[in-house]
């Protein structure tokens, strides 16, 4: 099941995987910023059995792990370099090695958008991925001020023209940011969030326009859609979720929707991940999930998702029912 990523030639599996998790532990302004530590061996082998099951996109950026989910991608894809296609990111500035005892490797929350490090970034990525080239390289900017997208489209169009990256896109929410790119000759994606709490119609509509492909992040949302917290959950010292009071009222409401639907979602034999990433093949057919990973079992449920394909017009208006209180339209936001 592929999907062709706008306007390029490249061809993408319709579930692609989220290597976020693979960066280990690492932190933001020295709170934490990660799913734990990884087995470099257990991520190395899910890679592996993605690509052998058709999953064919990993996404990742320069800064999870300060590098090591690129790296630990780079290593997994050696000698399989023309089944995979590769986005990664750039803009975030990072140290792993911060000087900082108890967040060593950590994001300083500064960006930086110059075209000197733009394509030092870029250098950097491909000598962490081992490879000559990246296929989708994306901005790791949701905020960023709409009128210096321009000065970045040029240099990532001048990186095409080198070589260096085949297209670009932005990773945002925002449709004013993401028109600024999206007329551009190599743009060929936008990502953004979609799940059962998040909507954004008007960025589907603009995959449209002009004819992108959408990524969309945290299909899970955080694992929270998935019956994977409840209430009295607490997330570990080191999980980004550790500041999280789940107990707080809109996650409780979340957490009964969830239980809400789980017979409905489990009727035709999906688990709930599986059932979440239907529901994300349903909205439209220019989307490609990307759910995060760390172990070859969690791979394998997302690629039979993409063999069970979207979830049932009925099933989709009966979910969207149960969570229309809770949905949040992010194209406002």
């Amino acid at each position: 099941m592929m999907r062709k990523l706008g306007k390029s030639n490249i061809k993408a599996s319709a579930v692609g995987l989220g290597c976020f998790p693979l960066g280990g532990l690492f932190y933001h302004k020295g709170e934490p910023w990660s799913h734990g530590e990884v087995n470099e061996k257990d991520g190395i082998e899910a890679i592996k059995r993605g690509l052998d099951l058709g999953i064919n996109l990993f996404d990742t950026s320069d800064v999870y792990g300060c590098g090591k989910s690129e790296t630990l991608l780079g290593k997994a894809i050696k000698g399989r370099r023309d089944e995979v296609v590769i986005a990664t990111k750039f803009s975030s500035v990072w140290d792993k090695n911060s000087g900082d005892p108890k967040a060593p490797c950590q994001s300083t929350g500064e960006k930086n958008i110059t075209p000197e490090y733009i394509r030092k970034c870029c250098q950097e990525s491909l000598k962490r991925l081992q490879t000559e080239y990246i296929d989708i390289y994306q901005l790791h900017w949701s905020s960023m001020k709409v009128e210096e997208a321009v000065g970045v489209r040029n240099v990532l169009e001048e990186l095409v023209d080198e070589g260096l990256i085949r297209t670009f896109g932005w990773s945002t929410d925002s449709i004013e940011r993401a028109k600024t790119f999206a007329d551009s000759k190599n743009c060929s994606s936008m990502q953004f969030s979609v799940n059962f709490t998040r909507k954004n119609g008007p960025m589907l509509e603009l995959l449209d326009e002009f004819e992108l492909g959408g990524l969309i992040r945290s299909p899970f949302g955080m694992g929270i859609l998935i019956g994977k917290y409840n209430e009295k959950s607490v997330a570990s010292k080191d999980h980004y979720l550790q500041r999280v009071n789940f107990s707080d009222e809109r996650y409780v409401k979340t957490f009964e929707a969830v239980n809400a639907v789980k017979e409905l979602m489990n009727s035709d034999g999906r688990t709930l991940a599986q059932a979440a990433i239907g529901y994300i093949l349903a909205q439209h057919d220019r989307i490609i999930p990307i759910p995060g990973f760390k172990t070859v079992k969690q791979v394998e449920d997302n690629a039979k998702a993409m063999e069970l394909g979207p979830l049932s017009k009925k099933v989709m208006n009966q979910i969207n029912d149960v969570f229309s209180d809770l949905c949040m339209d992010m194209s406002k936001t």
